[in-house]
């Protein structure tokens, strides 16, 4: 099954009617134009600083109080990589441990297989924000069509605008 997207973003044949139907069911489980600007008490600071500038760095009034745990999710996980990318610093991309008997071995350090799942759930949860290139970019397109859409003379005095 292909990705669902918003009426606004399908380029498929869609009725009118349908179309009108589809953007007030999706309006209506928008929820309120309203997300806490004081981050969730169980990020740590790291969590908490990505969390504020996360939601200051998006245009007011695009999220919404639904979208407080993705924001969560996605803060969390800059802030485990930094932790991550912290323990490589220090560490080194290779370590020494000593097994059970006795000899030194080197190996990956476990801190980059980490770094990688929670670079794989910020690229995840980030899409769904909008915070990366290519969700920006549909984002304008569908601002863009909107605005076309109202503009257009003939629309209007079609009642299709």
């Amino acid at each position: 099954m292909s990705k669902v997207k918003p009426v606004s973003l399908r380029t498929g044949a869609m009725t009118k009617e349908e179309q009108i139907n589809r953007k007030n069911a999706e309006d209506k489980l928008k929820g309120k134009k309203y997300i806490p600007q004081t981050p969730p008490s169980d990020l740590c600071s790291k969590g908490k600083k990505a969390y504020r500038e996360i939601i200051e760095s998006l245009p007011k009034d695009f999220l919404n109080n639904t979208d407080v745990h993705t924001v969560s999710i996605v803060a969390d996980a800059i802030a485990n990589m930094q932790k991550c990318r912290d323990i490589i610093q220090k560490d080194g991309l290779i370590v020494e441990y000593t097994n059970n008997s006795g000899a030194v071995n080197k190996d990956q350090n476990k801190a980059i297989l980490i770094y990688q799942k929670y670079s794989e759930i910020f690229h995840k949860f980030a899409g769904e924000l909008g915070l990366s290139p290519s969700a920006r970019s549909k984002l304008a397109l569908m601002l863009n069509e909107e605005i076309e859409r109202e503009s257009d003379p003939l629309l209007k005095i079609l009642g299709k605008a």
